[in-house]
């Protein structure tokens, strides 16, 4: 109400009841206003609201602007803690019905506002990782809100939200057809698009391409974006731009842009100096070892610095991927039994969307019917070879993937 408000702000400001009331209002009137005993003429609202130093439609709204940061400043934070929307867990839930109970008491009274637009985007956001429809609708809203304001960054972030909720459950053409709808109408109706914007939207369209396999759209909006990032010196997700155009050349059996981008991607780690990037380039560059020259004695000695392997007890550690590396090493140095034991061991992460990861970790599956065959093991080859025929029925062409259709048809 109207006196909360005053006296909100008031205290926020560090002023005493005698401070703002001035010359013009005494101490007992003002507290009868603040306790909402005692209404203010339009002339001592005025007066207040410049004492407050803001504007006097501020003091009338139903939800002041200084209420509104405050909600969206929890918000942030909750949104901070837990960033990831599209991992549906207890934790996601819970973090969503938490974000859904701090901002839906202000939704009706919601303006037009940045406050107000990021409040319903994150309410929107958190609606749909609860699975209801009506995120849509404070999507919407949001949007508008974005577009009127000129916000293209931020209407940019829910041009990609929309196409990211048709990414993770799998529909991919549909995602790609949101997504280049949605930049169009942003190109189309935003004064100017910022650098970082433009290469955000950039990268989400080559890994959209990627995902159908159009790898010529996809080679596209990667150059676009390394271009546009070299133009205007930015750096600005140019270690995901240059990790994705490494494996989907890798994938798709481009030598020479695989050994490009890969000396970029670690060129990119030597400049940020973080030692990450030196085991991603080794990982990526063992699959090119294993799969495209059949260099195993190498792939294994770079394997070995991130994976140990006790031959005693059979116990393997390391990183699911290089897990993985490790027993499809162990199945071309033919030592079936030991890379059946670590295969087995390998966690298929539960939440990997996009299909160049899925490719990845899903040759888990042709690797251990290759195993159960070389020890005659008919039924579980034919099993996992099934298992591995499936997941790669959906996803577009690679060398995994034919690798795939091939031990099925030999199998089965």
């Amino acid at each position: 109400m109207l006196g909360e408000r005053i006296r909100a702000l008031r205290k926020q400001k560090k002023m005493t009841l005698e401070a703002l009331a001035g010359d013009r209002l005494t101490k007992g009137m003002l507290s009868q206003i603040e306790n909402n005993k005692a209404k203010p003429s339009m002339e001592s609202l005025e007066y207040i609201a410049e004492r407050l130093g803001v504007e006097v439609t501020e003091l009338l709204e139903k939800v002041s602007l200084a209420e509104l940061r405050k909600v969206l400043e929890e918000a942030e934070k909750i949104h901070e803690e837990f960033r990831i929307y599209f991992k549906f867990s207890d934790e996601t839930i819970e973090q969503s019905n938490k974000l859904i109970s701090l901002i839906k008491p202000y939704i009706p009274n919601l303006n037009e506002s940045y406050e107000s637009a990021r409040l319903l985007e994150i309410f929107s956001r958190s609606l749909f990782c609860l699975d209801k429809e009506e995120w849509k609708i404070y999507c919407e809203k949001a949007a508008q809100i974005y577009d009127l304001l000129n916000l293209t960054a931020n209407r940019a972030d829910i041009a990609i939200f929309r196409g990211i909720t048709l990414f993770v459950v799998h529909h991919y053409q549909e995602a790609l057809h949101c997504y280049l709808e949605e930049r169009k109408h942003i190109e189309t109706t935003h004064i100017k698009i910022d650098p970082m914007t433009q290469v955000n939207l950039d990268y989400h369209a080559a890994a959209i391409y990627s995902a159908i396999g159009d790898i010529k759209a996809t080679s596209g909006a990667v150059e676009r974006a390394l271009v546009y990032s070299k133009k205007e010196k930015l750096y600005y997700k140019t270690d995901d731009i240059y990790k994705l155009a490494t494996v989907v050349a890798l994938l798709v059996e481009e030598e020479e842009k695989f050994h490009y981008y890969l000396k970029k991607l670690k060129q990119y780690g030597e400049f940020v100096e973080d030692e990450m990037f030196t085991e991603l380039c080794d990982v990526i560059y063992v699959e090119y070892l294993l799969h495209s020259k059949g260099h195993y004695p190498e792939a294994m000695t770079i394997i070995d610095k991130y994976v140990t392997f006790d031959e005693e007890n059979q116990e393997v550690t390391g990183g699911n991927w290089n897990m993985l590396q490790k027993g499809k090493a162990m199945y071309f140095t033919k030592e079936y039994e030991k890379a059946l034991s670590i295969l087995k061991t390998v966690q298929v992460p539960k939440f990997i969307n996009h299909p160049v990861d899925q490719a990845l970790y899903f040759t888990k599956e042709i690797f251990m019917a290759l195993c159960y065959k070389e020890l005659n093991n008919m039924d579980k080859a034919r099993k996992y070879a099934k298992i591995a025929y499936e997941h790669f029925l959906p996803l577009p062409e690679s060398i995994f993937r034919k690798l795939s259709l091939k031990t099925y048809e030999n199998m089965c």
